[in-house]
């Protein structure tokens, strides 16, 4: 029996999927990865998206260099079992995350929301509660998009004008990982600054105006 690699079941492999315990499939073998979600030259994001679940093509994608594959093998824990995933696997795994995700009673600040703002972490408000919205973009019966464009921002209004019905309530409460604290960043800089620009043009324009009169 020595030698022999350790067999991973779909039940333990969707276990560890989440931040605390995180293991993904790659090609066939399954790496435990907990430890290097802060070494991550990628960010951690990819890989807890990927966590319980197969990330052999997003791996390969990435053309990955030989000492990034001996930091992968370093964290060997077995071979995938050869038995075929379960048809709800994915609706297993979703359900598993969320619930670890899930602490109504965290703070968050809106400079930590701003930081899930894409397609592979993607966070919004809603009422004053974060929810953290990533696996839900494929089953959101709007569609994903309209999600992602309110991505680590406040999604209230947008909420209240489609008119959602109690249901969509009850999903948003298994999908909450906070409350936003503190104050909204005022972010009317940029018009600020596009107005001052249009001073300085309309300057400029006056000027030569004074200069071709003249002249």
């Amino acid at each position: 029996m020595n030698g022999e690699k350790r067999i991973v079941g779909w039940n333990e492999l969707a276990d560890h999927s989440n931040r605390t315990s995180l293991w993904v499939v790659i090609e066939g073998e399954v790496f435990d990865v907990t430890t290097y979600l802060a070494e991550h030259p990628g960010g951690d994001d990819i890989l807890l998206k990927y966590g319980g679940m197969d990330g052999t093509q997003k791996f390969l994608e990435v053309n990955h260099s030989n000492y990034a594959r001996s930091l992968r093998n370093a964290r060997l824990v077995g071979t995938l079992t050869s038995d075929p995933q379960p048809s709800d696997y994915v609706k297993v795994v979703k359900s598993k995350k969320q619930k670890n995700n899930f602490n109504p009673n965290r703070q968050i600040s809106w400079e930590e929301l701003a930081l899930h703002n894409k397609k592979e972490d993607l966070w919004m408000v809603i009422e004053g509660k974060v929810y953290d919205v990533t696996d839900f973009q494929d089953d959101h019966p709007g569609g994903p998009a309209i999600l992602l464009g309110k991505a680590g921002d406040d999604a209230t209004a947008a909420f209240h004008d489609a008119n959602h019905s109690q249901s969509a309530y009850k999903q948003l409460e298994k999908l909450q990982v906070g409350v936003i604290t503190g104050v909204k960043p005022n972010v009317s800089g940029s018009g600020s600054s596009t107005n001052l620009i249009f001073v300085i043009l309309l300057i400029l324009a006056i000027g030569a105006g004074i200069y071709v009169f003249t002249k």
